[in-house]
Parts: structure tokens; C-alpha cells; sequence
């Protein structure tokens, strides 16, 4: 294990790490001569802020919440998060997956192509990347983490043209190594990143018609809003040979906020908005329910899906 863990943490300052004086804490408790509860003192107890400089590990902070609109009576998005800490070796080292689907063909198709694709992408990551991570065995990883992930939406899209009868779904996808990012995408769901000066950017390119339109000019931005194929894709899994995903890796800072979202939430907030709302406050979970709200206020045209990582400062 130790060398699969050193690949992503002997270039990178850790994110923290546990002081030897920790060892002479466990020392005092354990030459102390204590008779009887009422005889402990004080001084025989670390203070408050001596077990926080000791013990606290930064960790990512996540939202998540969904809603089926007001004007759909089922759901075709489909979620998944996992958010963990890696302390070895005195190293200390974040790990989290992040996946949002969208799915399409109707109700029991578009259903089962999101969970296929979510279920099968996150099954395939955790066996071949987070399994080997904490096994006790000297495993190596024998892809990059790019290939790790292109190979599991590879399989999602296999399994979804197999199971399905023509159903197909959009999936973004984001793994936080460290501070490492690497994301995969298909079809209009978006990811965003808020840095810590409050600067947004959009990760994803939506693989939709009337994005192409608009990217030669055959459409303003507005008229995209209210163009009547915006919903049509070009690109998604379950739909289509050959397919590609897009795949990027970034480096990722302290303070940083990861937004994942079906088009649910950015179809009818503006992302104006969604900065405003997402920098109003450092609670993931509270501007998750807050997104979810505004959309459903907005008329609620759609699944709504939104999760919200936070990199600890």
C-alpha cells in the first residue's frame, strides 16, 4: 500500500499531519495515578485547543439535494456521493466521488439509465482505485486516474445499450484525490468551480444542440434559454457509436466549491444566481436546499439534482 500511496502524495504537501507530541499526551494519561473522577484536575486533561492542533483533519465539505419538480410526477436523476479521509503513514489525504445522471427514454428507461450509469461508474472506481488505496496489500495502480475513470463510463454506456431499450442519460462526474480533480462528462449536466475569490467557472461543455448552435453563432444565449430542442442532445450514454466522454484534470485550492447539477437547476437559474446563492454561505447542504427551492420556484420544469463540495481551508 505504501507505494500506491506515495504515486499521489510524495510530490504534494500534506494536507496535515499528526505531531509526535500526541504520543506524549497519551504518555500523561497513562502515568497519571488516577483514583477517582472527582480527583482529576485541569492540568491533567489536554485543553480544547491542544486536542484541535492535535486531532483536527481538514475534510471536504458536501451538500446534496434533489427535488422531481413541479411539473414532473416521476424521477429520472439519479446521485451518488462518497466523501472519505486517508490518514497513513502520518499523511493525510482527502478522497471523494462525486456523480450526478440524468436520464431520458421515458419513465422506466430513463430511470434505470441514470442508475445504471451512476451504479456502474462508481462501482468500477472504488474496486479498481479506492480498494487497492486502503487494501494492506502493496497494490499498484496500473491506469492514471483519467483512464480509471473513462473505462467505468465506458462500461455505464455498454450496460445502459444492453439493459435498455434506447434509453440514454447525461453523467458528470468529479474524483477529489488530494487536491487533484479529475472530472468526465456526457450529455448537459454542468459542473462548476467557485474559487476562493469568488471567481466561477464552468467545467462543462453541454454536448446539446442548441449549444452547437450557439457555439457557430446561429443563436444568441438567450434564445437558447427558449429554443424548443434545448433539450435535445448530441451526445450521451446509451446513444450513439462512437462516443467519447470529456475528460480534465485540475488542481484544486483551499476554499475552493465544486457545484454538480442537472439541468434541472441551471436551465431556470441563471448562473448569476447560482454564484450568488452558492457564495452566501459556507453550509454546502443550506445552498443546496436553497438551489433546489429557487428552482421549484421558478416553475420546476424538471428534475432538479445539486451537490456541493467545499474545500476546507
Amino acid at each position: 500500500m505504501k507505494s500506491f500511496f506515495n504515486r499521489w502524495s510524495h510530490k504534494k504537501t500534506p494536507i496535515s499531519t499528526v505531531p509526535s507530541k500526541l504520543n506524549k499526551v497519551s504518555e500523561q494519561f497513562t502515568t497519571t495515578n488516577i483514583e477517582t473522577h472527582d480527583s482529576m484536575t485541569e492540568k491533567q486533561l489536554p485543553s480544547a485547543s491542544q486536542l484541535k492542533t492535535h486531532l483536527e483533519v481538514p475534510q471536504l465539505i458536501v451538500g446534496i439535494a434533489q427535488s422531481v419538480g413541479i411539473q414532473r410526477n416521476h424521477n429520472e436523476d439519479s446521485l451518488f456521493t462518497l466523501t472519505t479521509n486517508l490518514i497513513l503513514d502520518e499523511k493525510s489525504i482527502n478522497f471523494g466521488l462525486y456523480i450526478i445522471a440524468d436520464g431520458m427514454g421515458g419513465h422506466d428507461d430513463g430511470e434505470l439509465a441514470s442508475k445504471l450509469a451512476v451504479g456502474t461508474l462508481a462501482s468500477h472506481v472504488i474496486n479498481t482505485l479506492f480498494v487497492p488505496l486502503i487494501s494492506s496489500s502493496n497494490s499498484k495502480l496500473d491506469s492514471s486516474i483519467q483512464e480509471v475513470m473513462q473505462v467505468g463510463v465506458m462500461q455505464a454506456h455498454q450496460a445502459i445499450k444492453e439493459e435498455t431499450d434506447g434509453g440514454g442519460t447525461t453523467v458528470t462526474a468529479v474524483l477529489i484525490l488530494g487536491d487533484q480533480m479529475t472530472l468526465i462528462h456526457v450529455g448537459d449536466s454542468r459542473a462548476y468551480l467557485f474559487n476562493p475569490d469568488g471567481h466561477m467557472q464552468l467545467l462543462t461543455h453541454d454536448h446539446s444542440l442548441v449549444k452547437r448552435l450557439q457555439d457557430i453563432g446561429q443563436i444568441s444565449p438567450e434564445q437558447a434559454l427558449i429554443h424548443p430542442h434545448r433539450n435535445v442532445l448530441y451526445r450521451a450514454l446509451g446513444q450513439g457509436e462512437p462516443f467519447e466522454p470529456d475528460i480534465a484534470s485540475f488542481q484544486i485550492f483551499q476554499g475552493c466549491q465544486l457545484l454538480l447539477c442537472s439541468d434541472g437547476l441551471w436551465g431556470v437559474i441563471s448562473d448569476d444566481k447560482l454564484a450568488d446563492i452558492t457564495r452566501s454561505t459556507s453550509a454546502p447542504q443550506l445552498v443546496c436546499q436553497s438551489l433546489v427551492h429557487m428552482a421549484n420556484e421558478a416553475g420546476g420544469p424538471d428534475n432538479i439534482s445539486v451537490i456541493i463540495v467545499r474545500i476546507p481551508d
